[in-house]
Formats: structure tokens, C-alpha cells, sequence
């Protein structure tokens, strides 16, 4: 009988042991279920401009319950997947989406391309969500503004009439025109004397980039290029100034200079300074402007993909057929406003990756509890 109660007790023990390690690991289970991980872009404090036309990569880290910081990656997740999405500006971007590089997972953001004056603050969230029934089960919010850098206003307030103001490829945007008389913009190659007096924003964003359609149809000319991709427009007519010390010798001191507007080459009349070695022409509209060493007729048609649209009047149209240093002053030709929608930039997007701040390694702390070591086999494997 003794022996018997001795096996009934023994039996009653491991079983209560075995029911209690049973609760203790269902507690462990339903605990993760429900406890919301920990996603993170580390340092990354998002202060960077996003600029139009360009890519930027935002690593994905996993802050575990000590605090340190795990690069996302395939061995973390199991049974969730990494959705992002956007709350606010969403039209500004052309993609905002978790991609895969190497064996991390990072946020890529690409913005529209365009020339826009404003900026735009864009809110976003990277979520990681179960694959049975979308539930999310943790998200990191990333907050950033997207635009061009401006020029500072004090910059326009304190230019008195006649100053100049340095215009950075950097920081091309106008925000805010000081009242009263003109201005100078200037970037050393290119300078535009304009009264400012109320003038709405701008972006005076400009290249040097050849323009392919034309270097290939006149292969047998010099060209020269200045183009402002955003068709800035001007409330008042102002003076185009363009330096030509490096074109004097190859030209031969012949210049002729061209507005490209909807794939047609409109001549502008403009004068030569020889002395000065520079080329000025009257404009309130800034676009692309081509400057080469052969004539060719107003209005010839480049781009064949225009044929078939109606020819916009040239602005400061010359009939003649060489610009030189005795034309005297010029006529302000038609002020209407151009539409340069057609008028892009050369080349496509330029993906770079900005400096984070955040560290390519992080060390992994080893799990010290059931919790801990439950975490690993939770977190998605991306499809």
C-alpha cells in the first residue's frame, strides 16, 4: 500500500511539473503574440532633404530588450512580413518601399523629379505584420521633408539695388524676393540682373548638360549649354549675361544664341561683348538656352517627336542672323509665359545613399531568456 502511494504522489508531482512548464511556456507564447516589436533606422534622424529625382536607403534595425540594435535580416523573421506605407505626401514620391540589400533590409524612398519651389513633409511607416491576418505587430515611423534647399531670406533682405546674390547648385530655390530695385543672381558662369519687387518663389536650379537632340543633329557646330530645367518666370524683364572666355578661340568669335522650347531651336537676339568676352540678351523667362558658332534658321524643328504641335512664339526674336558688339540695345520681344513642360533634365535618377549615421555592425547580444530567444523565430521572412 505504501509502495502505491509512493508511485501515486510521485505520478502527481510530474504531472503537476509537466502542467506548470506547459502554462509557463504558453504564457512565453502568448507574451510574443501580442507584445509589439521593437523596428528601428538606428541613429537616422531623417534631418537630411530629400531632393526630387534622387534615392535614398534607410537601414532597418531590431532594438532588442537590452537596447542594442540588430540589422534586419531574413534569419530574424519568420511568420511576419515588412509592409511600408505612407500617412502624408505621399504624391511627392515615386516610391517609398522596404528592399532587400545583400541580406538586410532597408527603406528605399525615391522622390518625384521636378522643380519644385515648396517643400513637402512626407510621413511614412515601415510595419512588420503577421502573414495569417495582417495584424501588426510593430512599426517604425520615418518623418522627412522633401524639396530643394532655398536661399536664405536675410540673403535677399540685406541686397540693396544692384547687389548680388550667389546662387549654389545646392540651394537654388527663391522663397522670398526683397521689395525695391534689381538684383543680380549669379553662379560665376551665368549672371541675371531682374527687379525682384514681389516676386513669387522660384527655382533657379541650372546644368550645363548638353542637349542631345541638338549636338546630334549638328554634329559639325560648337555648342555651348545653360539650361534652368524649372522654366523660372520672371515678373519683370531682366538681363541674361553669360561669360564666353572659354568659347571665344573655338567659336571664333561667331555667336549665335537659341531658345529650345518644345523641341524647336527659337533664336534670341542678344549682343557680343568682345572685350568682356561675354554674351547678353534681355528675358523674363529662364529655360534652355543654346549658344553655338553656326546659324541656324529660327524655328527649325530638332526633336521629330514635336512635330505636330503648334510652334510657341520665340521670346526676343532677332531676325538677324549673327549676334555681334554693335547691335545696340534690344527689343523686350513677347513677355508671355512659357510652358516648359517637356523641358527635363538630362539623365535619369540618381540613387545615392546618404550618410545615415546609423552603424553597418551592430553586435547581438546572446538571448538570456525564453522571451528573448521566442523573438528570433517571430520576426517575418520576407517573401
Amino acid at each position: 500500500m505504501k509502495k502505491f502511494v509512493s508511485i501515486f504522489l510521485a505520478a502527481c508531482a510530474m504531472s503537476a511539473m509537466s502542467v506548470t512548464a506547459f502554462a509557463r511556456q504558453a504564457d512565453a507564447v502568448n507574451v510574443m503574440s501580442d507584445e509589439s516589436l521593437k523596428l528601428s533606422f538606428g541613429e537616422e534622424t531623417f534631418e537630411q532633404l530629400i531632393q526630387p529625382g534622387q534615392s535614398y536607403t534607410y537601414p532597418l534595425y531590431l532594438e532588442q530588450e537590452d537596447g542594442k540594435l540588430v540589422p534586419l535580416t531574413d534569419e530574424h523573421l519568420e511568420d511576419l512580413r515588412l509592409r511600408a506605407e505612407t500617412k502624408n505626401g505621399r504624391s511627392v514620391l515615386s516610391s517609398f518601399e522596404v528592399e532587400k540589400e545583400g541580406d538586410r533590409y532597408q527603406l528605399e524612398v525615391t522622390a518625384q523629379a521636378g522643380w519644385p519651389t515648396a517643400q513637402t513633409e512626407v510621413e511614412g511607416t515601415v510595419k512588420a505584420v503577421k502573414r495569417s491576418n495582417g495584424k501588426a505587430v510593430g512599426s517604425v515611423q520615418a518623418e522627412m521633408t522633401v524639396g530643394y534647399p532655398t536661399i536664405p531670406d536675410e540673403a535677399l533682405a540685406d541686397v540693396e539695388d544692384g547687389g548680388s546674390v550667389f546662387v549654389a547648385a545646392d540651394a537654388p530655390v527663391i522663397t522670398k524676393a526683397a521689395d525695391g530695385g534689381k538684383v543680380t543672381f549669379t553662379n560665376g558662369l551665368w549672371s541675371y540682373q531682374v527687379r525682384v519687387s514681389g516676386q513669387e518663389s522660384l527655382n533657379l536650379l541650372y546644368n550645363e548638360r548638353a542637349i542631345k537632340e541638338v549636338s546630334s543633329k549638328f554634329e559639325d557646330q560648337n555648342f555651348k549649354y545653360i539650361s534652368f530645367p524649372g522654366g523660372p518666370a520672371f515678373d519683370f524683364t531682366g538681363t541674361m549675361t553669360i561669360d564666353l572666355s572659354e568659347e571665344m578661340e573655338d567659336f571664333g568669335g561667331q555667336f549665335y544664341v537659341y531658345r529650345y522650347l518644345q523641341g524647336r531651336l527659337h533664336q534670341l537676339d542678344a549682343t557680343v561683348d568682345l572685350d568682356a568676352q561675354t554674351l547678353s540678351f534681355q528675358t523674363k523667362n529662364l529655360g534652355r538656352f543654346v549658344i553655338t558658332d553656326k546659324a541656324i534658321a529660327d524655328g527649325t524643328l530638332v526633336d521629330e517627336s514635336f512635330a505636330g504641335t503648334q510652334q510657341t512664339p520665340s521670346e526676343n526674336t532677332n531676325q538677324n542672323s549673327q549676334t555681334n558688339s554693335q547691335s545696340g540695345s534690344q527689343s523686350d520681344g513677347q513677355n508671355g509665359s512659357y510652358s516648359e513642360n517637356q523641358d527635363y533634365q538630362a539623365g535619369g535618377v540618381d540613387k545615392t545613399n546618404p550618410d545615415t549615421g546609423a552603424e553597418d555592425h551592430l553586435a547581438l547580444a546572446a538571448a538570456a531568456a525564453a522571451v528573448s530567444a521566442l523573438a528570433a523565430t517571430v520576426i517575418s521572412k520576407k517573401r
